[in-house]
């Protein structure tokens, strides 16, 4: 089967992001009862990073967004803006492979991020 040239599916993984400004810490947790205080700062922590401009360095991204995100123990919404930078990363790099590792082998995926992908600065557009 040939692939679609003008398709391009760009994966994100939002704990690659996620380790980068909390480290290890746990920030989500489904189950009520094991719900924690650190996991409700580590998701504060992680909103206020996103937003205090520390991505510029190497995502070039800006990211503005509501306080709300953390309230839900679950972390869905706050992982759908995790895995929207990366997205937004990826689609800044549209006319350079998306951000795919230059050395990558075409048929594989990679994770869209520039941590994973060699860059050490953004290229503004």
């Amino acid at each position: 089967m040939t692939g679609d040239p003008h398709r391009v599916v760009v994966e994100g993984y939002l704990g690659v992001l996620a380790r980068q400004i909390i480290g290890r810490r746990s920030y989500k947790q489904d189950t009520r009862s094991k719900q924690t205080a650190e996991q409700a700062q580590a998701r504060r922590d992680i909103l206020v990073t996103l937003r205090n401009g520390i991505l510029s360095s190497t995502h070039g991204i800006f990211v503005d967004a509501p306080d709300s995100l953390c309230e839900d123990p679950g972390a869905d919404r706050l992982d759908a803006l995790l895995c929207a930078v990366q997205a937004a990363w990826s689609w800044r790099r549209r006319f350079d492979g998306f951000g795919a590792p230059a050395d990558g082998d075409p048929n594989e995926g990679w994770i869209a991020d520039p941590t994973l992908s060699g860059y050490t600065s953004p290229t503004l557009d």
